[in-house]
């Protein structure tokens, strides 16, 4: 597959992603934000855990898959030996992400929601609530990643 082709597939991958992801947001709108009394009730915990899992999902496929991509199909040169942040820093130099910080803030977002608090509903709310955002801004830098590409690589958006 030629990194055009590799890129298609790739942005595939993350629109399902994001659709899906997006399609729970919406479903989790009328519990939030979520209170210190709320309750979490099965079909609100079904909701969560399938953002849950939708933003990992589009956060991986876009940090392993499509950044490291638009790197190669720019023709930055970069060693395979340099780090995640510093693929970043090239990026956000190149235009493609708005900024390396932005992206860091995702990792906390998804680490904050992976610790329960089952004795501190103010911080499980808390916690939820900066989730829920991080979710939606999540979506918004895949749009912004996946216009950058359309608008400098033509290519990838002909592929059948």
């Amino acid at each position: 597959m030629t990194p055009e082709q590799l890129m298609h597939s790739y942005l595939a991958e993350c629109t399902l992603h994001a659709k899906v992801l997006d399609e729970g947001l919406c479903d989790v709108r009328e519990w939030t934000p979520i209170l210190i009394s709320s309750v979490i009730n099965k079909e609100l915990l079904r909701i969560l855990d399938q953002i849950a899992y939708r933003f990992t999902k589009l956060q991986d496929s876009m940090g392993e898959k499509v950044l490291p991509l638009i790197l190669e199909l720019a023709q930055e040169p970069i060693s395979e030996s340099v780090t995640f942040v510093e693929k970043l820093n090239r990026l956000e130099r190149i235009g493609a992400i708005p900024s390396v910080e932005k992206w860091r803030r995702f990792r906390v977002v998804r680490n904050a929601l992976a610790h329960d608090y089952p004795d501190d509903p103010e911080l499980r709310a808390s916690a939820i609530n900066r989730f829920v955002e991080g979710a939606a801004d999540l979506i918004e830098l895949f749009g912004q990643v996946n216009s950058f590409i359309a608008h400098h690589f033509p290519l990838v958006g002909r592929m059948e």
